[in-house]
């Protein structure tokens, strides 16, 4: 559409027709790149290179044919597509999907073999990681590394045990993790974490940011907020309520999980849209939608107003009640070197340098050495599974056909002893045909909520500085949180991070629409996901930060250089089963013969640590294999 002639000065002022770096991730694709294509079935040493281009972006994604005949799956397996051409190819293992999930189902499986095993991981991107992926700016002379996908591993001390010792095993020490962070930085800067009041949503104000959220009392920072009285009452007590809403009650994580969030604060507390407008910041931060549509029990797990009932979202911290979110185990591109670290144990020449936690962040990726035919193990990228069969009808005594499309069309097949799908259940439900209609019932149950992370790199962050802030929250705003860039140094890579140095601002917007059902808010955020445009994103983006932080400085022409957003469609999994039943990803992932199933979702939680505790389930599913 043609946008109005008077409109055309404002882009130019935010900086629309200036030549900075853009690149746009669709379900970690990389839009509207043409990626080179392999005649015929691969039988090894041709994976292809990462792709060069500008500003060291290291754009990786599958192309957009590719893209579209994985859309034909949404017909059913192989439906439109000719049987696989026999590369003669067996395997004790193949893996659908280069995830976490993925790599560490195959790392267990070949670590209890004794590391003979003959294995081969399949997926559909140019890129290994899954959600986990790095985004890389190269800004005067020095390298900036911020994360695509995944962010942090979540509530390691409570992880399930496999799972730690995967990561253990790999060589990820959690304690070294946690110390790559400069604690004190900000605080020496004078930073905090800061809210911002739109006057959006207060008509007659100024923009206005408040810092030091969280380490004051509550009555001391809404009183300095240019909001009005009643809102002010209502969320100083929505954060300092000891209250126990549910007195007397003995089934309370049931009565909770029977209502949602806002009934909660709106018939339970006797609060209202303030309180709902801070609450839906954390409901989206773990879930991916509004508190209208999750339950009161993630309030419970998550959320300010329960601490008198024993909610463990909050804690108290010299008298506040604080936020127990603790996001503080991870790498500069979030879990993106995780996926690194299992690579580099299955396949050492494929990561450069030391398998060492700052070798593996720091060496340099070589795909090349992806799918080598003198390997045991291969990873080969560009090859989306189709159809997942077992080759006769006693499955305790059959091996399993994999049918896999490249990016050029042609269909290839290869045979192994077993099969981990480790892609989306979403994904599961299409390429196995032989699924009973109870899992293939519960596979269709899944739900996935839509997010833009977002990442600009700043020439400076001078204008942030003077609010104060290093992390910011949008009660209400265009995304729900940013923040600058974490304090992280690993080895070799030790950015400057200082107000008048370039960094990459981290934006966080999920999609969702109030009133509606949660999986009617799925769908719309998923096409507005899909349908729009790069250039209405970046508007927007532009737009809302010389909203928010122009009075202190920033001038979004000069002072933006490069914007990176990776859209994420089928995000956080989303699972809200009536109390008392069982959920569908249990039925889900239930084994079939030769073929088990892997993922966060299979766990029920978007978290890496169930990524890893299902990975280790399904690995050892097969290695019990007769």
């Amino acid at each position: 559409m043609k946008r109005r002639p008077e409109l055309e000065g404002d882009d130019a002022a935010l900086g629309m027709d200036r030549p900075i770096t853009r690149r746009d991730f669709l379900q970690g694709v990389a839009a509207g790149l043409v990626a080179a294509s392999v005649p015929g079935c691969a039988r090894g040493g041709k994976s292809p290179a990462a792709p060069s281009v500008a500003n060291g972006s290291g754009l990786r994604g599958q192309d957009m044919d590719s893209m579209r005949l994985g859309h034909l799956l949404r017909g059913g397996p192989s439906e439109g597509l000719a049987n696989g051409e026999e590369t003669g190819e067996e395997y004790d293992l193949v893996v659908i999907g280069a995830g976490i999930a993925g790599l560490a189902a195959a790392h267990v499986y070949d670590r209890e073999r004794g590391r003979n095993a003959r294995i081969l991981i399949l997926d559909n991107h140019d890129e290994f990681g899954g959600h986990a992926r790095r985004n890389t700016f190269e800004i005067e002379g020095q390298t900036l590394v911020a994360h695509g996908g995944t962010y942090a591993l979540e509530e390691v001390e409570e992880a399930p045990p496999a799972a730690q010792r995967l990561l253990r095993d790999v060589g990820v020490d959690l304690d070294r993790l946690r110390g790559y962070r400069d604690e004190r930085l900000y605080e020496r800067l004078g930073l905090s974490r800061a809210i911002f009041f739109d006057p959006r949503h207060y008509p007659g104000i100024a923009p206005t940011w408040l810092n030091r959220f969280y380490d004051v009392r509550y009555e001391e920072f809404f009183a300095r907020a240019p909001i009005p009285e009643a809102a002010r009452r209502e969320l100083i007590e929505l954060y300092t309520t000891r209250k126990d809403y549910l007195a007397g009650v003995t089934r309370k994580e049931e009565v909770l999980a029977g209502m949602t969030w806002e009934r909660f604060i709106r018939e339970v507390m006797g609060l209202g849209d303030h309180a709902l407008r801070f609450a839906d910041l954390y409901a989206a931060d773990l879930v991916g939608l509004g508190c209208d549509a999750v339950s009161a029990q993630k309030g419970f797990d998550y959320g300010p107003g329960f601490f008198g009932m024993g909610g463990t979202g909050f804690r108290d911290k010299g008298g506040i009640i604080q936020y127990a979110y603790d996001a503080s185990y991870r790498y500069p591109d979030g879990n993106h070197t995780v996926a690194r670290h299992f690579l580099k144990k299955l396949l050492p020449a494929s990561i450069e340098g030391e398998d060492t936690m700052e070798g593996v962040f720091n060496g340099r990726v070589r795909p090349e050495q992806f799918d080598r035919p003198e390997n045991r193990k291969r990873l080969r990228l560009r090859a989306a599974a189709v159809r997942v069969a077992h080759t006769g009808p006693d499955r305790a005594k059959s091996s399993v056909t994999v049918d896999y499309v490249q990016s050029d069309g042609v269909v290839c097949r290869v045979r192994a002893r077993g099969v981990v799908v480790a892609a989306w259940g979403m994904v599961a439900k299409h390429i196995v045909p032989e699924l009973g209609d109870d899992q293939r019932q519960a596979l269709d149950d899944y739900r996935y909520c839509a997010c833009l992370y977002i990442n600009v790199a700043l020439r400076h962050w001078r204008p942030i500085a003077e609010i104060g802030a290093s992390s910011m929250q949008l009660p209400g705003g265009y995304c729900t949180w940013m923040e600058v860039a974490d304090p992280l140094s690993v080895g070799d890579y030790r950015p400057r991070y200082r107000p008048d140095s370039p960094t990459v601002l981290s934006m966080y917007k999920y999609l969702y629409t109030r009133g509606l059902d949660p999986t009617d808010q799925m769908k719309r955020a998923r096409r507005q996901i899909q349908n729009k445009s790069f250039a209405d994103h970046e508007r927007e983006i532009r737009g809302e930060l010389q909203h928010m932080f122009g009075p202190w400085g920033f001038d979004a022409r000069k002072d933006i250089l490069a914007i990176t957003i990776n859209r994420w469609g089928h995000a956080y999994n989303f699972f809200a089963p009536p109390p008392g039943e069982t959920g569908s990803y249990e039925r889900g992932r239930l084994q079939l013969g030769r073929i088990s199933f892997a993922g966060a979702d299979a766990g029920g939680i978007p978290w890496t640590m169930s990524a890893l505790d299902e990975a280790h389930r399904a690995a050892h599913e097969q290695l019990e294999l007769p």
